[in-house]
């Protein structure tokens, strides 16, 4: 009788032991993807060297959506080791997903969603991944990428910036005008990329006139003076225009008095007045009072009218000898021409 019980009891021990693995392998099973993502993100998180957790971040990112998931919270919140392993295993995922696959798409706007909740280094990493995320799907959220450019040219690493600047030149943003506060960078690299993409001629309205691009002939590097001297010549200036334009902006006054002179009295320029009103603009009131000056003493040789940018000095400069040696020259017996025309422009 009591075998009979031991029997009937170890049974249901043996049947609920069974029931219990069963249940514990159908859970795994259902469980198994997310168990290895886990167990990679561990090893991940402990690797010795970068070379093992590229290998992890690799595992994690071959996992599915559950490793993605692990990548993007790295990202968003890890430490600076794994959060650029994290960010380059992403970076090869989605390179390595064939062209047109909606899951680019998918990942692109996840990345990009995470850059809100990214402290600063986690915002660095998805600035840095811009160039793959707009080649493989995610212009297809422009406002969301337009957001992150926006921000990454106001990151303080020059690394930062200058892929904020090449993204900004993406065709589908139109983030060009953007780019205009960098020209004033203090890093020479930043200057050269910001300048080479708003300076050339293009398609699209420019967002910078060439008058101010003669700004750039006298940047401290050579560099950016030889991407401001291309972007002329893209543009269609000659080289006696730049060179003429150099002098216009020459940050030496006495520099812009002597061009004065020569406009004056050299036959090399054939309409020198376009010039003589960019410098009736000049901030020094001597090169502009001198300006009034040269211009009126041309016409009158050549019998032409007076321009009317003479008044508006004789009305309104902020500078009373200005206002005066202008009034002057505009008293004389010469008609009057209110067409003002640009610099080297007919």
């Amino acid at each position: 009788m009591a075998q009979g019980r031991a029997r009937k009891v170890i049974g249901r021990v043996v049947v609920g032991l069974v029931l219990v693995l069963a249940a514990a392998g159908t859970w795994a099973g259902y469980n198994w993807t997310h168990i290895r993502a886990k167990y990679a993100a561990s090893r991940l998180k402990t690797a010795a060297g970068d070379e093992e957790r590229a290998g992890w971040a690799d595992a994690l990112a071959a996992r599915g959506e559950a490793g993605l998931a692990v990548l993007l919270e790295l990202v968003r919140e890890g430490d600076p080791q794994t959060r650029a392993a994290a960010a380059a295993a992403l970076d090869r995922y989605l390179t390595a997903l064939p062209d047109g696959d909606p899951k680019s798409v998918v990942l692109c706007g996840r990345l990009l969603d995470t850059f809100g909740a990214c402290g600063e280094s986690g915002r660095e990493a998805v600035v840095d991944l811009l160039p793959t995320i707009l080649k493989r799907g995610g212009i297809a959220h422009p406002a969301k990428c337009r957001e992150v450019v926006t921000a990454g040219l106001k990151m303080p690493g020059a690394g930062s910036r200058l892929t904020a600047v090449r993204a900004a030149m993406h065709p589908a943003l139109r983030m060009r005008a953007d780019l205009l506060p960098l020209l004033n960078a203090p890093e020479p690299e930043v200057r050269r990329a910001a300048l080479f993409a708003v300076g050339p001629a293009t398609d699209d309205e420019p967002v910078i006139g060439d008058e101010d691009l003669f700004r750039w002939l006298h940047d401290p590097d050579d560099g950016v003076r030889k991407v401001g001297h291309d972007a002329l010549v893209s543009r269609g200036r000659t080289d006696p225009e730049i060179a003429l334009g150099r002098r216009l902006t020459h940050p030496d006054a006495h520099e812009r008095l002597k061009l004065l002179l020569d406009l004056r009295y050299d036959d090399d320029v054939a309409d020198p007045e376009p010039w003589l009103e960019r410098l009736s603009r000049d901030a020094d009131p001597g090169v502009r009072a001198g300006a009034a000056r040269v211009v009126v003493e041309l016409v009158a040789e050549r019998q032409l009218a007076v321009p009317v940018w003479v008044g508006r000095l004789a009305d309104t400069d902020a500078d009373p000898t200005v206002r005066r040696i202008a009034q002057f020259y505009r008293s004389q017996p010469t008609r009057t021409n209110d067409i003002v025309r640009p610099a080297a422009g007919p």
